[in-house]
């Protein structure tokens, strides 16, 4: 998170911000994909 906040420090706040709503996005897909690799792994669909 430190690393993150040290890039921000060259952005604008405008850019900052629409910057997290992009890796917010990347990150929650990505979780969505690893939950379903784990319950197809285990024959467990939802």
């Amino acid at each position: 998170m430190e690393h993150i906040k040290e890039l921000g420090k060259e952005m604008s706040n405008e850019d900052y911000s629409t910057g997290l709503e992009l890796l917010s996005y990347e990150l929650d897909t990505e979780q969505q994909d690893v939950n379903w690799q784990l319950l197809s792994s285990e024959n467990k669909f939802v």
